[in-house]
């Protein structure tokens, strides 16, 4: 497989890694909403932009989780490690954006292909100076390394949300799956 190949391989891993996560956000949501699962398939959370979906279901958590009768300092973590995520999670959206609305530039040398220029056609002006900005960058498969690290822990996050909702968040009248008679 070609340099260049690799690079196209993981810019789609990050897209599908990135609408992964947009899934557990609405799956979180949707329990929060409904979690003894009467309309489905569910419709709500299903058009927002990715920026409204993480804000919505922040501001779900938020208020569902002293429901969830944990003790203190745990809740407390669960928190303030969401409202941490919720800003990772603003982060990788925009470098999802950055990559998917860039215009891609294949630098050859001697007929064969040595990189890949991610550039934003969009120039911008700064403020201060008037000078034009660029916002560009040369993708390698290592470049994606870090933010894919930053993807997995933020995966690992929101499937540990996800569990302890299922596990401590009222079920209004449902049976605790543990308890139930088989």
């Amino acid at each position: 497989m070609s340099h260049l190949n690799h690079i196209y391989q993981r810019i789609g891993e990050f897209v599908v890694s990135f609408q992964w996560t947009e899934n557990k956000l609405r799956e979180i949501g949707w329990f929060i909403l409904d979690p003894q699962r009467e309309e489905w398939p569910p419709v709500v959370l299903r058009n927002l932009t990715t920026a409204d979906l993480i804000d919505r279901v922040h501001r779900l958590f938020v208020v569902a989780l002293p429901k969830c009768q944990l003790p203190s300092q745990l809740e407390a973590d669960f928190r303030d490690s969401f409202t941490s995520t919720v800003n990772v999670l603003h982060e990788l959206r925009r470098d999802r954006n950055r990559i998917l609305h860039s215009t891609f530039i294949e630098l050859k040398a001697s007929g064969e292909a040595q990189g890949l220029l991610r550039s934003n056609p969009t120039i911008q002006v700064d403020e201060e100076t008037g000078e034009s900005l660029f916002d560009h960058e040369i993708l390698t498969p290592e470049s994606f390394a870090k933010k894919m690290k930053v993807m997995a822990n933020t995966a690992l996050f929101l499937n540990r949300v996800h569990l302890q909702l299922i596990h401590a968040y009222p079920h209004n009248g449902c049976q605790d799956p543990r308890t139930s008679p088989t």
